[in-house]
């Protein structure tokens, strides 16, 4: 078998915890993911330097 049994039956007892986890952090790279070309968009916009605006979106995290 690919999986361990020990490792099956954790997962068996402890599934709605790793699809929650799974989901979470899923979630949250997509958000992050989605500031990448938001922050090059908006230095263009505002024509400042790459690091200002880095510095901005650092701030508000």
């Amino acid at each position: 078998m690919l999986v361990d049994d020990r490792v099956w039956a954790l997962f068996k007892g402890h599934w709605q915890h790793t699809l929650t986890y799974w989901s979470v952090f899923f979630s949250f790279g997509l958000c992050i993911a989605f500031l990448g070309p938001t922050i090059l968009d908006l230095r263009c916009q505002t024509q400042s330097t790459l690091q200002e605006i880095t510095w901005v979106f650092f701030q508000q995290q």
